[in-house]
């Protein structure tokens, strides 16, 4: 390594030679139901299916391999929604965290277009059609529980298991599109109408779903080879309770939240690792037996099962898809080529201006443990910078001095924020050279042009629970809060500055949380929920994505709901579109 680039940071070692990790995952095969699967506003199936066993469906999922085939089904919709570009569209580009990248596919999810952001959104037309095929799976595998011929005590984890999911996809559903179609029924054939059901009934049914769940005899294990825990449902009543509390200002909503996310803490069964960075590493990337991980969507060493039998563009060749959508566009750029190590850069979505400057990476190990920023020659063709030995792009989080800059000359690209981002209008900003979210890189691949990991989703991490204790108890016990919120601070610190990373009582404010939110939990998922339940979507799109911040209003806490399902229906005055969209 270059002195200059120690000048700026230092690196940490790195391997050479990454050898695909592999792990025996215990999986859960996800096989496609024979007739749960419609959709309840569409005249044609979404499966077409061969029923070899000569069997008709009823029957069938009477008896256990059936029910078991039928329950697995309900968890296949979660790898259509981690680790999926359409996915992190809908949730973290149009926040203040990341906007559009060169590769960008759907730049309307960011920037709220006043006329191309309608019922039309590809995106959100296939996820209003993935979850609620969830729903009906869930639907089914519930209410036919009651004729199934298999051990009472499996019977019930099983039903326990969907009822979690349901309440898991419900949670998507009404948090995207608001008042929307309701229904705990499975549904055969075609419907012709559909309901509009306000947020609070909906969530009657989600928390009845989830204590359902945590009173069941589910596992109390800290894993289940990917399959819900007790563990995991209460993870998930805990994000909930703080997402109605927001929303309704409710007390006993806020206590609940505490108390739950208390309980997942004191339970012992879940750390934080000591070093951020990690918990990314493919070395820890199965969910089973990463300490940080309450609850994870598996992805199969065998891409074979991560591939549901149906196809679809969203999930590509199956695998977890997340390295590919944030890795910088390098391979173009001299000192460099394509390789496993540096990813293959898709060039998707990109970090704002607003979510670089929320990190102190001085202090906060989170910053080198959440973003690429130097990339190493492995080519030798160097164009203009004729004295490259080994670093061959270089992002400096800052403004380089021209002591910085002549050092630079020759040797290799320094980019600093002013390249990166101009003066952060959109015409100016670098869609091509940009941090690069590392959290899901995946140097263990077999090639360069791999488009499928095998690492985890993980859903629900211990550091969340921290994250929901300290806003839960911010108003009640201030105190307790922010012995929670340091708590996690101290973890994330640099050693030696964990002093620095503690906070007072009056920095213990919303904002500051979702802050420290993001700094956490930014790349995963999340962001766009956290904006809308606090009710800072818009002030925060303003304040940090420019590309959104012209258009973005009120209104865009529901997204539009898709043309073909108010087209298909027959009662358009009852089910309308949602207000702002139009069409």
């Amino acid at each position: 390594m270059s002195n200059t680039c120690r000048d700026f940071r230092e690196l940490e070692s790195m391997p050479v030679n990454l050898k695909k990790i592999k792990t025996m995952k215990a999986k859960i095969i996800f096989i496609s139901c024979l007739a749960a699967l419609l959709s309840f506003s569409s005249c044609e199936s979404f499966l077409t299916e061969e029923n070899r066993t000569s069997l008709t469906a009823d029957p069938f999922f009477t008896s256990e391999v059936g029910y078991e085939s039928l329950v697995n089904t309900c968890y296949t919709p979660l790898r259509l929604w981690y680790g999926r570009e359409d996915a992190y569209g809908v949730t973290e580009t149009g926040t203040d965290l990341f906007t559009k990248a060169a590769g960008n596919t759907n730049t309307t999810l960011n920037d709220y277009d006043n006329v191309a952001f309608n019922g039309t959104n590809g995106p959100l037309t296939n996820y209003w059609k993935y979850l609620y095929r969830a729903i009906n799976s869930c639907n089914a595998a519930i209410n036919r529980a009651d004729k199934v011929k298999m051990s009472p005590d499996l019977l019930s984890k099983r039903v326990a298991e969907v009822r979690f999911l349901r309440a898991f996809y419900y949670w998507h559903i009404v948090e995207t599109w608001g008042s929307t179609h309701f229904t705990t029924d499975e549904t055969i054939g075609v419907e012709t109408t559909a309901n509009k059901t306000s947020p609070e009934k909906i969530y009657q049914q989600i928390f009845a779903d989830l204590d359902a769940c945590i009173s069941s005899n589910l596992p109390e294990d800290k894993h289940s080879n990917g399959r819900v825990t007790k563990w995991a449902a209460k993870a998930l009543k805990a994000r909930l309770s703080l997402t109605r509390a927001s929303a309704t200002n409710n007390p006993q909503l806020y206590t609940q939240a505490a108390n739950l996310a208390k309980e997942v803490i004191n339970s012992g069964k879940f750390s934080m690792m000591s070093d951020y960075k990690a918990i990314w590493s493919m070395s820890n990337a199965n969910g089973q037996t990463n300490p940080e991980v309450i609850w994870h969507v598996e992805f199969s060493d065998d891409h074979l099962y991560n591939k549901p039998e149906y196809d679809d563009y969203t999930i590509r060749n199956g695998g977890h898809n997340g390295h590919l959508m944030f890795c910088m566009k390098y391979d173009d750029q001299p000192g460099l080529k394509r390789d496993v190590l540096n990813g293959r850069p898709f060039n998707r979505f990109m970090p704002t201006r607003y979510y670089v400057e929320m990190f102190d990476e001085t202090i906060d190990q989170r910053w080198e443990g959440s973003f690429k920023q130097l990339w190493l020659m492995n080519n030798t063709n160097k164009g203009a910078y004729t004295n490259m030995t080994d670093t061959a792009i270089y992002l400096y989080k800052g403004i380089a001095s021209a002591a910085q800059r002549a050092r630079a000359d020759k040797r290799y690209q320094l980019l600093d924020l002013q390249n990166l981002y101009g003066d952060n209008t959109p015409g100016k900003i670098n869609r091509l050279r940009t941090f690069q979210l590392s959290k899901f890189d995946d140097p263990t691949r077999e090639s360069a042009n791999e488009d499928r990991s095998v690492r985890d989703a993980f859903v629900f991490r211990i550091s969340e629970m921290y994250l929901i204790a300290a806003e839960a108890l911010s108003q009640s016990a201030p105190t307790e809060a922010l012995d929670f919120m340091n708590q996690l601070r101290r973890k994330r610190a640099i050693p030696g500055k964990e002093n620095q990373m503690v906070i007072t009582q009056a920095q213990l404010t919303l904002d500051f949380i979702l802050d420290e939110r993001a700094r956490e939990l930014g790349g995963e998922q999340l962001r766009w929920f956290d904006l809308k339940r606090t009710n800072k979507l818009v002030e925060r799109v303003k304040a940090g994505n420019p590309d959104g911040a012209a258009n973005v209003k009120e209104w865009h806490i529901n997204r539009p709901i898709p043309r073909v399902q108010l087209d298909a229906v027959f009662n358009k005055e009852e089910f309308t579109q949602n207000e702002g969209y139009s069409q």
